[in-house]
């Protein structure tokens, strides 16, 4: 059996005065943080899933429906349990052994991170360590992470907690071929009052003769920090973009210039047809044309080149108030407003 590990039943110290961090959502996809962060895998390598959780937790927050109800959005449903540990662990390693314990799972077991994201092909069941390049990083907290080395021949030789030692790092993505193995190591280290991180584990291996090599990941995006977690979500909006008088020169179902025939503000579209391609944003074009004019204006939209996600019509020709609640994990501000001249071209000094 190939399994996937997602340990999360450990302190989320990072995360003071909110929910377990795992619990936290995605600000484009709206997916817990946890499941979030498997979908870089190629999860369909994987015989089945399991994330490890705490008992209180569900008793207090009562996230089980949800969780599950995501998780069968993404037709993993099938293959997927979440299993409850009763007694909160020190480390991620006491959180797997725990979990090996309980429910015997045996063979294959690749440990994930519930705190990042990457995008890697895991396509064997060796042991390994998931990996990225500091020098492809802009911002990393660097002295978080633990770091390896590597021989001629791509294995590891060394792996070091909290000590840089070589550009390349630990993305939190860790391959056992035996989960016995794991355990037996595990049980080593059982007695000592420190955090017992996996790359202790995997160091005490090499030591007596297992090989692990490297698995290199793309795209890598760090959460295990609160500060990083919101420099993170700031990159993603939501807007709710006005039609007239701000992507089109204003237009009228009583005046001309009639609506559908007035000239473009080709600047301010394509400040958010960049924005769109990013995939960071979603846009909503918001409108007080009348319902009628909708088929129209979807025209108009898509003869101009608009990029957007809805549409809205029919609002009231007056001022617009954006009003959203904010809390410890969604900050204050959690909106803002814009108001650029009207037919005015310089969306981009006001919204970049």
């Amino acid at each position: 059996m190939k399994n996937l590990l997602i340990p999360m039943a450990g302190k989320s110290t990072r995360f003071p005065n909110l929910k377990p961090k795992w619990m936290l959502t995605h600000p484009m996809t709206n997916r817990f943080m946890a499941i979030e962060s498997i979908l870089g895998l190629n999860l369909d390598f994987f015989d089945k899933i399991y994330f490890i959780c705490l008992e209180e937790h569900e008793k207090k927050y009562k996230f089980l429906y949800g969780f599950l109800d995501e998780i069968n959005e993404l037709n993993l449903g099938n293959k997927t349990e979440v299993v409850f540990l009763e007694e909160e662990t020190k480390s991620q390693s006491e959180t797997v052994y725990n979990f090996l314990v309980k429910t015997k799972v045996d063979g294959f077991i690749f440990i994930k991170d519930s705190d990042n994201y990457y995008e890697c092909k895991v396509d064997s069941t060796n042991n390994q360590v998931a990996f990225f390049d500091l020098n492809d990083l802009d911002d990393i907290n660097a002295r978080n992470k633990s770091y390896l080395e590597f021989d001629l021949n791509g294995l590891i030789t060394n792996i070091v907690e909290k000590k840089v030692i070589s550009p390349t790092f630990s993305v939190g993505g860790y391959g056992f071929s035996s989960a016995t193995d794991f355990c037996e190591t595990y049980l080593k280290f059982i007695d000592i009052e420190e955090e017992c991180y996996i790359s202790n584990l995997i160091f005490d291996m090499i030591l007596t003769g297992k090989s692990f090599y490297g698995l290199n990941v793309k795209t890598y995006k760090d959460w295990g920090t609160l500060e990083s977690w919101n420099k993170y979500k700031s990159q993603y909006k939501c807007l709710f973009v006005d039609i007239d008088g701000t992507l089109v020169e204003n237009s009228s179902v009583h005046f001309p210039p009639y609506v559908g025939s007035s000239k473009p503000i080709v600047d301010n579209i394509q400040c958010l047809n960049h924005l769109y391609k990013m995939g960071k944003v979603k846009i909503i074009l918001t409108t007080s044309r009348p319902e009628k004019m909708r088929d129209a204006t979807i025209k108009e939209m898509k003869d101009n080149g608009i990029m957007y996600d809805e549409l809205i019509m029919n609002l009231p020709h007056c001022k617009r108030v954006i009003i959203n609640d904010f809390a410890k994990s969604n900050p204050y501000p959690s909106c803002d407003s814009i108001n650029i001249p009207r037919n005015s071209n310089n969306l981009t000094e006001y919204l970049l």
